[in-house]
């Protein structure tokens, strides 16, 4: 068996972008420990009957409806990242984000990319340990991979 090639975590970055035209900045605020993405897809059953066999138990199949993304990430609170977080989620508006694999494997990393609300911050603290925060981004659209060497 061949050994898998494997990433740090600190490899997977949530990045925001600031909304500049032409060109945008994409930055990973700092303080998450825990990052993610995932994707998901609501489908519909249809019973399809069996026209030779009327009597034959159906088999369902799925449609696909939907497609969803939902960034998530937690860890300390960087009072570095505070205001950002803070205004993005006031704002009530989406922002164009990034979740970028960063290797520099040919052709393996890449990233994720679309519109998403933030429609999580939370604060928590605990006596005698760090402020955490907790953010969760819910996409407002298409959500596209782009290779790295794009």
């Amino acid at each position: 068996m061949a050994k898998p090639t494997t990433l740090s975590a600190a490899k997977l970055l949530v990045m925001l972008g600031d909304g500049a035209t032409p060109t945008e900045a994409f930055t990973a605020p700092c303080g998450l420990t825990t990052k993610g993405i995932s994707l998901s897809a609501a489908s519909n059953d249809i019973t399809v009957p069996d026209c030779d066999d009327p009597d034959a138990a159906s088999w369902s199949e799925r449609v696909i409806s939907a497609l969803s993304g939902t960034v998530s990430g937690s860890g300390v609170l960087a009072m570095e990242s505070f205001e950002t977080w803070r205004d993005y989620f006031f704002s009530g508006a989406s922002k164009n984000a990034r979740v970028k694999i960063d290797t520099t494997l040919a052709n393996n990393g890449g990233y994720f990319e679309g519109k998403f609300i933030l429609t999580t911050f939370n604060v928590t603290g605990e006596l005698g340990n760090k402020i955490q925060v907790e953010i969760e981004l819910q996409n407002d659209g298409e959500i596209v991979w782009v290779d790295a060497s794009a």
